[in-house]
């Protein structure tokens, strides 16, 4: 059963970072939503250990095309699942639709200010030439950034919860 579940996590993280690389940062609109940081912020709170291997693999094949400093995407992934993790443990608590757009909140916000500082401190130790520069347009683009990764994390959610349910009701309609 293990084997199976790490199987299709691998192929959902693999199959996400396809669509988020080749299709969805084509689209004005659409290029603001990481489907790998919503897939990770759903499944750090249920199943830990999968989660930091999807923030390895997903950050892996997100760095292949990223501007930044190789290893920049997955060390900003694995610190947001441990983030997502320490925060629900000790201040959240409960699965119910209202925890999934807090941790979103906090999970697309230090993402993106991990990637600040990482940016940072490559260019002030002189190896990388690119910096973030925090004008307005990156503001912006920040506020849609979280607002369209909860709506995605919100419907992802609900989508799942009937999944489960209608499963539910095949596995025992069979017994």
């Amino acid at each position: 059963m293990f084997f199976m579940k790490t199987f299709f996590y691998v192929l959902l993280i693999i199959l996400a970072s396809i669509i988020q690389i080749s299709f969805l940062s084509h689209f004005d609109f659409l290029k603001s939503i990481n489907l790998i940081l919503i897939i990770l912020i759903l499944t750090a709170i249920s199943d830990y250990p999968l989660s930091l291997f999807g923030a390895i693999l997903g950050g892996f094949l997100l760095d292949i095309y990223s501007n930044f400093w190789f290893g920049s995407t997955i060390v900003a992934l694995i610190s947001v699942v441990i983030i997502i993790k320490v925060v629900f443990n000790n201040y959240l608590n409960k699965y119910h639709l209202f925890t999934y757009p807090v941790i979103g909140f906090i999970g697309v916000l230090s993402f993106n200010i991990i990637i600040i500082l990482l940016s940072g401190f490559f260019y002030w130790i002189g190896v990388n030439k690119f910096i973030f520069i925090l004008d307005k347009f990156y503001w912006i683009n920040l506020i849609e950034q979280i607002i369209l990764n909860i709506i995605f994390i919100i419907l992802f959610y609900l989508f799942a919860t009937l999944i489960r349910i209608n499963f539910k009701k095949i596995i025992n309609y069979e017994k």
